[in-house]
């Protein structure tokens, strides 16, 4: 509507100033000497579009933009609330990872430590059953030896009867020769 208004005007004005002057000149002098009566009218005209578009377009437009303004601080103050929130949460997130971090440390914390103390404790039942198993074989060799010795012991004596016997000739009694194989016996574990 303010289009249409605006061309009527121009096409007015323009027809004041273009219209045949009295002078009875070029165009140029109807440009530079128009007609007073329709130059008055032209003025009229154009303070009447003026009132008229100030009216019915300048109100309007005016509302327009001060809608469009009151749309672009909301818009504005919109954004600046979700770069606001984007900020807290980012802060929140921050403080989130954070806590996910010292968590995370904590329970690497807590896995090395049971694995230490499981280690310790493995290393420890290991020790014991090491320990159990040489003093098993200590008293198993203990048992193995003296069976042995005893063996030996009773080898030696036979040896020792024998040999006695031959070197001798002679026939002593068996206490005689259990006290010489016995101590005979002494002396070898002495120096064994």
């Amino acid at each position: 509507m303010l289009k249409h208004i605006i061309i009527i005007a121009l096409l007015i004005i323009s027809h004041a100033f273009g219209a045949e002057s009295s002078h009875g000149g070029s165009w140029i002098e109807d440009w530079l000497y128009p007609d007073t009566g329709l130059f008055f009218w032209a003025v009229i005209t154009f303070f009447i579009v003026f009132v008229i578009l100030r009216w019915q377009a300048w109100g309007p437009l005016m509302a327009a933009l001060d809608a469009r303004e009151q749309q672009i601080k909301e818009s504005l103050n919109k954004a600046e609330k979700i770069i606001e929130d984007q900020e807290k949460n980012a802060q929140e997130n921050e403080t989130i990872l954070n806590k996910a971090r010292e968590e995370a440390k904590n329970i690497v914390f807590q896995a090395k430590e049971a694995g230490d103390q499981l280690k310790q404790k493995f290393e420890n039942e290991g020790q014991a059953k090491y320990k159990e198993l040489v003093a098993n074989a200590s008293e198993q060799i203990n048992t193995e030896k003296q069976n042995a010795l005893n063996d030996i012991r009773k080898m030696v004596v036979d040896i020792a009867f024998d040999a006695s016997e031959k070197i001798i000739k002679r026939n002593l009694n068996s206490e005689d020769n259990k006290k010489i194989i016995d101590e005979t016996v002494n002396r070898f574990q002495n120096k064994n």
